[in-house]
């Protein structure tokens, strides 16, 4: 919090300009790190043309630096384990750290309004430690979005997966959809394959395409009593005609599925089985909708991998506006020092 006891008028910071050179009496003292250039009588003096004033290194390292950190701790919470186990954790110590700034930077405002009422107010007395608080609820503002979209992208997908059973050796010419209810990756038997000539697409500003998983043990090709088992994906086909091209579906070796778990999608998947239902007369009791894959373990385990190459960039990519936002305000404080 500020100190309003320390030094002469001094705030946390003194009222310091971007270069160290104090507004008024900080709560280092004339002889300290930052020691105020002024006359006999206290007045503000310009620095001689020939003389480097010096920075507030303490000040800049602080600004750049609390809130990266303040970004990159909140959208980590949002972003992985955290957030699927504990979200109300999560979300408790968001709300603390938006308060502590809140009412740090309100605190140096009223310092600032009391310097005014003393005759002392002006623009340099608008600390370091004010545009801290800012920069750390810019930091938040930006953090809490970035993670719960990484979140939802990538780590959700993958938390949910390995939350469910792996099931190998699913025939899906004996198998019905009720027995695998918790599945999350399938692994079929030899032989299984999409059977193209009946996919199906819905489209609903996006085209939502389904192809039924066929074969296994059986002979032939001949039709299921009721086939519980769709190769699903979106923008993949076309919705007049029977051109599924979603996943591995050209892949002779792919023979898995993984399972989806967009809950907004399922709504619309299940539209188009009830299309293909009555366009090629065919049954499904209870259909469950899969990512056509090779190997679904790889193919799990890519989404917490995008989700920690997500949340690099992320970092970085703020660590670059806040040097860029750290600029700025020094500037800003040197000319109205």
């Amino acid at each position: 919090m500020v100190n309003f006891a320390g030094g002469h008028h001094g705030s946390a910071y003194g009222s310091y300009d971007a270069y160290g050179a104090a507004a008024s009496g900080g709560s280092y003292g004339a002889t300290g790190m930052f020691a105020p250039l002024q006359s006999k009588q206290g007045a503000m003096m310009v620095a001689p043309p020939g003389r480097k004033r010096r920075l507030n290194v303490v000040a800049i390292c602080l600004n750049v630096f609390v809130p990266w950190l303040i970004f990159c701790f909140v959208s980590a919470m949002l972003s992985f384990e955290m957030h699927y186990s504990k979200p109300e954790t999560v979300q408790a110590l968001i709300i603390v750290i938006l308060v502590l700034a809140v009412l740090l930077g309100c605190a140096d405002v009223a310092y600032i309004f009391w310097k005014r009422q003393r005759g002392e107010g002006h623009f340099a007395n608008a600390t370091w430690l004010l545009f801290l608080c800012v920069c750390a609820l810019v930091a938040l503002g930006l953090a809490v979005p970035f993670g719960n979209r990484n979140f939802w992208m990538n780590s959700q997908i993958f938390f949910d997966i390995t939350a469910l059973n792996s099931y190998n050796g699913v025939d899906p010419s004996r198998m019905r959809g009720q027995e695998l209810m918790d599945a999350g990756r399938v692994l079929f038997v030899n032989g299984t394959h999409l059977d193209l000539t009946r996919s199906m697409g819905f489209r609903n500003v996006d085209t939502y395409c389904v192809a039924p998983i066929t074969g296994g043990t059986v002979v032939g090709n001949p039709p299921l009593a009721s086939y519980d088992f769709w190769a699903v994906g979106k923008d993949c086909c076309s919705s007049n005609s029977a051109d599924f091209r979603c996943g591995e579906f050209n892949n002779n070796e792919a023979r898995a599925g993984m399972r989806l778990m967009r809950d907004s999608d399922r709504a619309f998947f299940r539209l188009a089985v009830q299309q293909a239902e009555s366009a090629y007369g065919i049954k499904a009791t209870h259909p469950l909708f899969f990512h056509w894959v090779r190997d679904p373990v790889a193919e799990t385990y890519q989404y917490q991998q995008s989700a920690f190459q997500m949340f690099t960039v992320g970092m970085f990519a703020y660590f670059l506006l806040q040097c860029t936002l750290v600029f700025i305000g020094a500037s800003v404080f040197s000319k109205f020092a």
